[in-house]
C-alpha cells in the first residue's frame, strides 16, 4: 500500500539502485571493456571471402548497443562512463548547495547579504545558464587552459548558487512569517538556535529534496553542452594537414555520457543507437532523482 502512497518515490529509488549498481559493479559486468578501445575493423569469420567490417559497427553479439564511429563499443562506453559521469554531477550539486545554504541563511538575516543575493540573480538568471556557458566557454583563455574541468565545474557553480540560494532564502523566510519564531526572537534566540530549532527541522525535507533534484537538472544541462560539443574536459590535437600548414582541432578527454550526443544530426543518420544510447542513459538518470526528490519531498510532508 506504501507503494501506491508514493510511487514516485519508489520508482525513484529503484532507479537510483541500479545507478548505484552500475556505478559499484558496472566494471566488473561481463563483455565490458574498462579500456573502451576503438576496434577499427573486424572480420565477420562466417564466409570464405574477406568480410571486413568498420566502424560504426550496428547493434550485435559482438556490439551489444552498437559503436560509435571510432569503434568504441557503446555499452562499454555507457558502463564505463556511469561513474565519471555521476561524480560531475553530484559534485556539482553538493559544493553549490554547501554555498548555497550559507548564502540564503546569511541573506536572510543581512540586508548587505540579500541586495548581493538579488544582484547575483539578476546577473546570472536572465539568461539560460546554457547559452552564458556557450559564451563564456569558448574564449581561448578558458577553451586552451589545462585547467579547464575545473573552470568549467566552476562556471556551473556561479551560475546556480543564485538560484538555489534563493530557495533557501524563501524557505526561511516562510519560517520568519511564525509565530513561534517571533516567540523564540523575542526571547532572544541567536541564530544558531534559530537554525538548530527551527530552520534545519523544518527547511531541510525540502532542501534534500531540491538537492537531489537539482542533480537531476545538472544532468540535463551537460547533456545540452554535449549537443554543442562543449564538453568538461578538452585538449587541443593537431590534425592531419597538407604540406605547410598546422591545422589543430579540439577533442574531448572523458568518457562521460553527453560525450556521445556531439554530431547528432550526421549520427541519426549513419549510426542512430550512438545519440539513442546515449539520450537514454541520461534521460534515465534525470528522471531517476527528480522522481526520488519529489517522492522524498511528499513522504517528508506527510510525516508533518
Amino acid at each position: 500500500m506504501r507503494s501506491v502512497k508514493y510511487p514516485t518515490l519508489w520508482l525513484g529509488g529503484f532507479g537510483l539502485v541500479l545507478l548505484l549498481f552500475l556505478f559499484l559493479f558496472g566494471p566488473h559486468l561481463p563483455n565490458v571493456d574498462k579500456e573502451v578501445s576503438e576496434t577499427s575493423y573486424y572480420f565477420n569469420g562466417k564466409t570464405t571471402d574477406l568480410d571486413i567490417h568498420l566502424p560504426p559497427y550496428p547493434p550485435s553479439d559482438k556490439f551489444i548497443l552498437g559503436s560509435d564511429s571510432e569503434g568504441h563499443d557503446m555499452y562499454s562506453a555507457m558502463i564505463m562512463g556511469t561513474r565519471e559521469t555521476l561524480l560531475t554531477v553530484f559534485i556539482i550539486s553538493i559544493v553549490t548547495f554547501a554555498f548555497a545554504i550559507p548564502f540564503g541563511l546569511g541573506a536572510s538575516h543581512i540586508p548587505f547579504l540579500r541586495i548581493i543575493l538579488e544582484g547575483w540573480n539578476i546577473l546570472f538568471s536572465r539568461v539560460p545558464a546554457l547559452f552564458l556557458i556557450l559564451i563564456v566557454c569558448t574564449i581561448p583563455v578558458f577553451l586552451l587552459s589545462p585547467h579547464r574541468p575545473i573552470y568549467m565545474i566552476v562556471l556551473i557553480i556561479i551560475l546556480e548558487i543564485g538560484k538555489m540560494a534563493e530557495l533557501v532564502f524563501q524557505s526561511i523566510k516562510e519560517i520568519q512569517k511564525t509565530a513561534y519564531y517571533e516567540a523564540a526572537k523575542t526571547m532572544g534566540t541567536k541564530v544558531f538556535g534559530m537554525w538548530k530549532w527551527y530552520y534545519w527541522p523544518s527547511c531541510s525535507p525540502l532542501w534534500l529534496s531540491s538537492f537531489i533534484t537539482h542533480i537531476g537538472s545538472i544532468l540535463f544541462l551537460i547533456g545540452q553542452l554535449g549537443l554543442f560539443n562543449i564538453f568538461l574536459s578538452q585538449q587541443l590535437f593537431q590534425r592531419a594537414g597538407g604540406p605547410g600548414q598546422t591545422v589543430y582541432g579540439i577533442e574531448n578527454i572523458s568518457n562521460v555520457w553527453p560525450v556521445y550526443l556531439n554530431n547528432i544530426f550526421n549520427n541519426m543518420i549513419s549510426a542512430p543507437w550512438v545519440p539513442i544510447t546515449a539520450a537514454s542513459f541520461i534521460a534515465f538518470s534525470m528522471l531517476t532523482f527528480i522522481l526520488l526528490g519529489d517522492g522524498l519531498l511528499k513522504y517528508f510532508r506527510k510525516l508533518e
